[in-house]
């Protein structure tokens, strides 16, 4: 049977160079190649067998993560989210080559909000390491899908864990997100507001 004419496929390696050479001039040291560090970020626990990227770039800013996805857009080269790694869905997996954005470096904690039981936060905070900082305060995160995952990888995967049936998955404890598109354009989702109402009250 003859494949679909939409069928997914690997970019040119022409592509691929053109991408890694324009993101190791945006990068340098940032950018990495080896065969060991794109294994790692291929990593799973699925049946799947690990899919390794062409080349990962370590992120350190929303413009980082902006950059990437231009230069890879611009080319078609596949882009891959990367947190901790912890999932056991395997969408860390690269089956089309491409570039892994590894998101570990942007874990700061901007701003908690005790009065109003919210936070913003980077995407590379882990659940651990976002508990830790609330438990002076009295706070909690309550989701715990069991392994030490990022919030934004969490995000990624609607997470839930035992904690769920009284305080809801991921989709309940998010409020708003800061969102690059494919395109490379940042839209924003939602506000701090838990609720709105608009028109006449029923």
């Amino acid at each position: 049977m003859a494949p679909s004419s939409t069928a997914l496929k690997r970019p040119a390696p022409t592509a691929v160079a053109s991408a890694i050479e324009a993101l190791a001039a945006r990068f340098g040291n940032n950018l990495i190649t080896s065969q060991a560090v794109r294994d790692q970020h291929a990593h799973t626990t699925t049946w799947l067998p690990p899919q390794p990227p062409d080349a990962v770039v370590m992120a350190q800013t929303t413009e980082d993560i902006q950059d990437v996805v231009r230069i890879c857009a611009e080319r078609r080269v596949p882009v891959i989210a990367f947190g901790t790694g912890t999932s056991l869905e395997g969408q860390v997996n690269a089956p089309l080559g491409g570039v892994c954005i590894d998101l570990r470096e942007m874990n700061r904690i901007i701003a908690v909000h005790p009065d109003d039981l919210d936070c913003v936060i980077e995407p590379g905070v882990t659940r651990k390491a976002l508990n830790e900082h609330l438990r002076d305060q009295g706070l909690f995160f309550p989701i715990g899908p069991g392994a030490d995952a990022s919030i934004g990888g969490m995000a990624s995967t609607r997470a839930s864990g035992t904690n769920a049936v009284r305080y809801g998955t991921m989709k309940d404890n998010i409020l708003a997100l800061k969102v690059v598109r494919a395109d490379g354009e940042i839209i924003s989702t939602g506000t701090r507001a838990k609720k709105t109402s608009a028109g006449y009250e029923k």
